[in-house]
């Protein structure tokens, strides 16, 4: 699945992103807080080289129906934000947010929930990050969860988000670790194939691209970013083991396929997701760790 125009699979995706969108904003707000921490806005705030009287710009890419374009929204809305544990102050925080998808179906569902939460800052583009419709240095920070990798030129990608940022911009992805490090996925990826006979690879879909710390380290310098980080966080959730908490992942990345099933498929592949993911099961519920990297660097300051 490539993220260039006129792919129609992310269009295919739309409904079933907006299936679960709010059922699993809570959830999302858990990891996405390291997405955001590594954009380090209130650092950007003290720099008036980076923003004017209007505020930080945030260019959020593969917002798919709102996040973390949503979460960076509020945060930037001017209130006055609590102190840290240390008493120290913090900066407010005010500015805009320009969320970005490929996908006109997902730009509408995203433009329809911001509107229904009154997020009066942020804006929606239909855009492909690979040809990106904005000028050299137009934004302040890129947040990027979960969507670079499917680029079909992700290095290209990477070029064009060093391009939007300002002088001492940074730019924050948050990327998948190996598939052997995310139960989950390796559960699918055999469930599905066992059953509807396609999994990541006949999907076209490869979610590990930046698996390698080492290799999404060099790309990020390869394409031109300083002060690079990579920080990789593996949290493991607590979930009744009765719950299909697979069915978000699996439908927003096979949703064709999954409508497609009848309901001897459907059961067949719940089975087996749950027989794979048991060895994962502790007092009655699933402890399914998750494997992912929040990779981040600057564009650097060179008058």
């Amino acid at each position: 699945m490539n993220q260039v125009t006129g792919n129609p699979v992310w269009q295919d995706l739309s409904s079933d992103w907006l299936n679960w969108a709010d059922r699993l904003a809570p959830q999302a707000d858990k990891i996405n807080r390291h997405l955001i921490d590594a954009l380090e806005l209130p650092k950007l705030v003290r720099q008036p080289i980076h923003h004017d009287d209007a505020g930080l710009r945030v260019l959020d890419l593969a917002s798919g129906v709102g996040e973390p374009a949503f979460g960076i929204a509020r945060l930037l809305n001017g209130e006055m934000p609590p102190s840290s544990p240390d008493g120290e102050s913090r900066p407010v925080l005010k500015g805009r947010v320009t969320a970005t998808d490929i996908a006109p179906g997902m730009c509408h569902g995203l433009a329809v929930r911001a509107a229904q939460a009154s997020l009066a800052n942020l804006d929606v583009v239909a855009a492909d990050m690979q040809k990106l419709p904005f000028a050299n240095g137009a934004f302040d920070a890129v947040s990027c969860r979960f969507g670079i990798m499917f680029c079909d030129d992700a290095d290209l990608a990477l070029r064009e988000c060093l391009r939007v940022l300002a002088l001492g911009g940074r730019a924050a992805f948050m990327l998948w670790g190996p598939m052997a490090e995310n139960p989950l996925f390796m559960a699918m990826d055999q469930a599905l194939r066992d059953v509807l006979g396609i999994g990541f690879t006949a999907a076209g879909l490869d979610p590990f691209g930046f698996a390698s710390p080492e290799t999404s380290v060099a790309r990020l310098i390869n394409a031109g970013f300083e002060d690079v980080s990579l920080v990789t966080h593996v949290p493991r959730g607590r979930i009744p083991q009765a719950a299909r908490f697979w069915r978000p992942q699996m439908e927003m990345l096979f949703g064709p396929h999954m409508r497609k099933a009848d309901a001897a498929a459907q059961k067949a592949i719940d089975e087996r997701m749950h027989a794979n993911l048991s060895q994962h099961i502790e007092d009655a519920h699933f402890r399914v760790p998750m494997c992912f990297h929040i990779l981040s660097g600057s564009r650097g300051i060179k008058l």
